[in-house]
Order: structure tokens, then C-alpha cells, then sequence
């Protein structure tokens, strides 16, 4: 939903850098800071950049699905992997459900954006199908509190 009080965390050339063949990848914490990485599928932000809808490979029982039910800390970075650049976003997370039609249809055409990316750097679609586990992912919504540049460079780390 739009943030009439906010500015946009992102512009139009940023937000469609994020539903490119980015890799995505979540980090979660635990009460003790213990950190979780896994990957995710399917980046949709909204227009201001305040929502973020990723489908996550959280299956049943996994310290990531844990994570996000227990304190909903989380950290997506979105970084193609043919060049070297990376916006990273903080954030909660408002709700986790099972992925409706939509979801999976954005995580199938990202896994495939991601493939063809891959493709530049000589990574099969066959090896590229292996990361990319559907009958595991979980739907979460994130409330975006920040961005960031982490792109190597001067500008690495600014605030979005």
C-alpha cells in the first residue's frame, strides 16, 4: 500500500533492476542473532518501494521459515550475476502464506530471467533449474524500512 508520507525508496530504474534476473538472496536472524541464508524467488515491489513480495525457499520445519514466524527480521539482496551491482533491502515481515497463482507465476518468470542471465556466464538452465526448489518456497510480504546501494564503489552502503 502507498506510503502518502514517505517518499519512494526507489525509482522506476531501480524497482525494474529488482524484478530483473537478479539473484535474490534472504537473510533471517534468530533471538540469538544467528543468521539464516537462503535464496528467493520472484522479487515484486510496489511502486514507492515500501512492499516488497518474495516468494522465499522456506519448506516446513526450516530455521528460515522459523526466523520469519518468530521475529520477522529480514534482509533481501538483489545482485545479477553478470555484473556488480546490488540494492539490499531491511525490513519486516507482515505475512508468510503459501504462494497464490501469482507468486508462482513471478517466481517462474524470474527463474527464468535469472537463467538467461546466467546463461552469459556459462551456467546451464538444467544447473540453474537446481536452485530453484518451488514445492519449498513460501510467499512473504516484507514492510520495506530501508534500502541500500551495495554496489562496489564510492556509493556502496548509501541509503536509498
Amino acid at each position: 500500500m502507498p506510503q502518502p508520507d514517505r517518499a519512494p525508496v526507489l525509482d522506476e530504474h531501480a524497482v525494474a533492476f529488482v524484478h530483473g534476473g537478479v539473484a535474490a538472496v534472504v537473510a533471517t536472524r534468530d533471538a540469538d542473532l544467528r543468521p539464516q541464508i537462503t535464496r528467493a524467488w520472484g522479487p515484486h515491489l510496489s511502486a514507492d518501494g515500501y512492499e516488497l513480495t518474495i516468494c522465499v525457499i522456506a519448506p516446513a520445519g526450516s530455521k528460515t521459515r522459523e526466523n520469519l514466524n518468530s521475529n520477522g527480521a529480514i534482509a533481501v539482496v538483489c545482485c545479477p550475476p553478470t555484473i556488480a551491482r546490488a540494492i539490499q533491502f531491511k525490513g519486516k515481515v507482515v505475512a508468510t502464506n503459501e504462494p497464490d497463482a501469482d507468486d508462482l507465476v513471478r517466481a517462474d518468470e524470474h527463474m527464468r530471467a535469472f537463467g538467461e542471465e546466467c546463461a552469459r556466464i556459462g551456467l546451464s538452465a538444467s544447473e540453474v533449474r537446481q536452485l530453484f526448489r518451488r514445492s519449498e518456497l513460501l510467499a512473504v510480504q516484507v514492510d520495506v524500512s530501508d534500502a541500500f546501494e551495495q554496489s562496489p564503489g564510492p556509493t556502496a552502503g548509501r541509503r536509498l
